[in-house]
């Protein structure tokens, strides 16, 4: 009787990320795979809508999924991963890279490729917002603006400390030339803050090596980490953001935390924006070294498949209650 074919290794990638890395990188992966004798398939999307729209429709004829970009590649190949219950390999090539390297994937090839044929399969948390699947974080108010009008930019900068330059630029110039952001947030059906000019949902470290908003943040412990920056008067607010790069305390800066399962963000001017957490809803490969201190997971072909289409009830497992809940915490008068 004649043996069935391994189903395909896919790999997407953007060709501009990591300042025009990512696709030496997926070449050489490809090859060196299929030299070990796995079949490989490449798939270029030049914007993220086209690999988000792929992602979304594409028929699920593939053993592993392996991404190469920054943290808004990693999220948009997810749906793809989640809905066809196949693991999930990412490769850091982006700007932050805030959802790999949690996990401590290389970015050299060689131990990339090493990390991925070694590495074990294990179940870890996604967030939705809006209807879009995030693996990093959910943002509002300041620091969102600012990212956004950067990445919204006609001529976004590439190289990294030009990308860092803009940053602050666009912060300087929304700090002072537009009237702050007021937010309201509620946390599994409470009242958690009443106004806030930066709110942050995470399922990783925010901002690593930048401003580390959530240092405690988990991605397979079934919670978001949530932190707000209470509103104050904007030199206050630029003097904090000057704390929290320095490092300074919660008590400095105007931050409060919690933890959560649902969030739901009313910012001023705009719609309401429900965050939800989706416990273990993805399989991901992850480095031997990381794989031991995670639990095990069902191989991928038995997990329940998260349903993608806008709207539809994720199924996956219910969050292991081991985190401190934020009811104890009270909300804000």
């Amino acid at each position: 009787m004649a043996s069935i074919a391994r189903a395909p290794v896919q790999i997407v990638y953007m060709p501009g990320s990591g300042e025009g890395r990512a696709t030496g990188l997926a070449r050489r992966m490809a090859r060196e795979l299929r030299r070990h004798g796995e079949r490989v398939r490449l798939a270029s999307f030049k914007r993220l809508g086209d690999l988000a729209t792929w992602s979304a429709s594409c028929p699920g004829d593939f053993s592993r999924l392996i991404a190469i970009g920054g943290d808004a590649t990693q999220s948009a190949a997810a749906v793809a991963a989640m809905g066809h219950g196949v693991p999930l390999f990412p490769v850091p090539t982006g700007f932050g890279n805030l959802f790999a390297t949690a996990f401590e994937v290389p970015m050299e090839p060689h131990a990339a490729l090493d990390a991925f044929e070694h590495g074990a399969v294990r179940g870890v948390d996604a967030g939705i917002a809006g209807g879009e699947v995030f693996l990093c974080h959910a943002s509002y108010g300041l620091l969102a603006n600012v990212q956004q009008a950067v990445e919204d930019g006609v001529r976004q900068p590439r190289e990294r400390w030009w990308r860092h330059l803009a940053y602050y630029r666009m912060a300087r110039q929304i700090l002072f030339d537009l009237p702050l952001p007021s937010i309201r947030v509620e946390v599994d059906g409470r009242l958690f803050c009443r106004d806030a000019v930066i709110v942050t949902v995470a399922n990783v470290e925010t901002y690593r090596g930048f401003l580390s908003l959530t240092p405690e943040a988990s991605p397979a412990d079934g919670w978001f980490d949530v932190v707000v920056m209470e509103r104050a008067s904007w030199p206050r607010v630029w003097a904090r953001l000057l704390g929290l790069l320095l490092a300074f305390g919660d008590a400095q800066t105007g931050l409060r935390r919690c933890r959560a399962r649902r969030v739901r963000v009313f910012e001023e001017g705009k719609a309401p924006q429900d965050v939800r957490m989706l416990p273990s809803a993805l399989a991901l490969v992850v480095p031997p070294a990381m794989a031991a201190a995670l639990p095990a997971t069902p191989e991928a072909a038995t997990r329940p498949r998260y349903a993608a289409r806008a709207g539809a009830p994720a199924r996956c497992q219910p969050a292991p209650a081991r985190s401190t809940p934020p009811d104890a915490l009270g909300a804000t008068g």
